[in-house]
């Protein structure tokens, strides 16, 4: 799922649960439910790193629209800004370990890299990233966004 989803749902915790010691968990674990629900997913082409420029360029996309949208909802609820922040990074914390296996242990190892047991559940748990699964993207959008804009 991208980051932004991530974020998003994040936000709808943040909204619903109100409390921090409680939405943050909580953030982090919705992480690993919104992964295993049908989404949109990079198909490298023949000798293609997965952090190319294609790759890269659609990350940075994200992470700005998604920081767009942080800035966004910490106007419209102030009084939550700082837990709707912190739940969102904390629902879109997990996906830092590909870089991390990509980045860095591909280059030290110069080899594929060799998943942990956490980066092995968290590959597993992704079970159906499509190109397709941009429309399930878009529809879980418009929810969080609706589950947002009905907590004003």
């Amino acid at each position: 799922m991208t980051g932004t989803n991530h974020g998003m749902t994040g936000a709808v915790i943040a909204l619903l649960v109100k409390e921090p010691a409680l939405a943050v968990p909580l953030s982090f674990l919705s992480h690993f439910a919104c992964d295993a629900v049908p989404h949109w997913g990079w198909s490298l082409k023949p000798g293609e790193k997965l952090f190319g420029k294609r790759f890269t360029t659609m990350l940075i996309c994200d992470f700005i629209f998604a920081v767009v949208i942080m800035i966004v909802l910490g106007i419209l609820f102030p009084s939550h800004r700082w837990l709707i922040w912190g739940c969102m990074i904390a629902a879109a914390i997990p996906d830092l370990m590909w870089a991390y296996y990509h980045l860095y242990l591909e280059k030290i190892k110069a080899q594929k890299p060799v998943y942990g047991t956490f980066g092995r559940f968290h590959k597993w748990i992704q079970w159906s990233e499509t190109p397709k699964g941009l429309f399930v993207e878009g529809a879980w959008f418009v929810a969080m966004g609706a589950i947002i804009l009905a907590q004003r």
